[in-house]
């Protein structure tokens, strides 16, 4: 009888250890929360760019002054500049002429000799827009952490240029102003997505092509804070940014910019396009 006592005294014990060793455990831990980009739907060939404040402009450049806070909210922006490929889709869909695009511009290098005009109206025909000039900077600058260089901050800074005038330019033109001692690989544009991209997964942001913006152009920025500035209201010339194959030395600057009358075609500009982010509705 001793015995049967015990060895129920023995399986209620065991059961009430295993009952507050339960008790004990941790709860599970809650599900990660998504990051801002996560929350958008995703879109083909774009990425996500989580908006933010930056300082817009340098102090030591032409076109760049004064330094200023700027806030911009988040975009999509494409990975890529708009392929030769891409924009005789749009040529052939819409009834246009394509632009006489160089021997040496194959189907998936970035399209050039595009005016600023023909750039918008892809843009729309894709149910998107030029970025602005705020956007464009802001993403080549890796957002709020302000690099002065595409590439500042990442494993390909200071090993990799992109496709800008360099050695393989030099072969061709002696004389050419070139970065001494770096070979892209290519003389003119290179296929897009053929170099790292940038922290926002954004390629081809510091050679290639010089791309048209939205804004109109104006000598030096408005002083203070500003938020989503598009630019003047109107204007003679329009925005590029970035650098290009043929352009080396403080082209390469993420704050570079310059200008162009809207009708004129060359064989380094090309685009990309960007879109508004909003969020998906979602029922209660």
């Amino acid at each position: 009888m001793k015995t049967v006592i015990s060895i129920i005294l023995l399986i209620l014990l065991l059961n009430a250890c295993s009952f507050f060793q339960l008790s004990e455990e941790k709860p599970a831990e809650a599900q990660k929360p998504k990051s801002r980009a996560e929350l958008y739907p995703q879109v083909a060939g774009m990425v996500i760019v989580p908006g933010g404040w930056f300082n817009m402009g340098s102090e030591n450049g032409s076109y760049s002054k004064p330094v200023h806070r700027v806030y911009v909210d988040d975009f999509y922006l494409d990975e890529t500049e708009v392929t030769v490929a891409q924009f005789r889709e749009f040529v052939q869909a819409t009834h246009r002429k394509m632009p006489k695009q160089p021997p040496w511009n194959k189907s998936h290098h970035p399209v050039v000799n595009v005016t600023w005009k023909e750039a918008n109206a892809y843009a729309h025909w894709m149910g998107k827009r030029l970025p602005t000039e705020a956007e464009w900077e802001y993403a080549a600058r890796g957002g709020s952490l302000n690099y002065d260089f595409v590439y500042e901050g990442s494993q390909g800074y200071g090993k990799n240029y992109e496709n800008i005038a360099d050695e393989s330019m030099r072969r061709v033109k002696f004389h050419y102003p070139v970065v001494d001692g770096y070979d892209d690989g290519f003389v003119y544009t290179a296929p897009v997505a053929h170099y790292p991209p940038n922290r926002f997964g954004l390629y081809d942001m510091n050679g290639n092509v010089i791309e048209w913006v939205a804004d109109w152009f104006q000598e030096t920025y408005p002083t203070g804070e500003q938020r989503n500035p598009t630019g003047p209201e109107k204007g003679f010339y329009r925005v590029l940014r970035g650098a290009s194959w043929n352009r080396s030395g403080n082209y390469m600057r993420a704050t570079y910019r310059t200008f162009y009358n809207p009708q004129v075609r060359f064989e380094f500009v090309g685009f990309r396009c960007a879109k508004n982010a909003e969020l998906p509705i979602t029922s209660k």
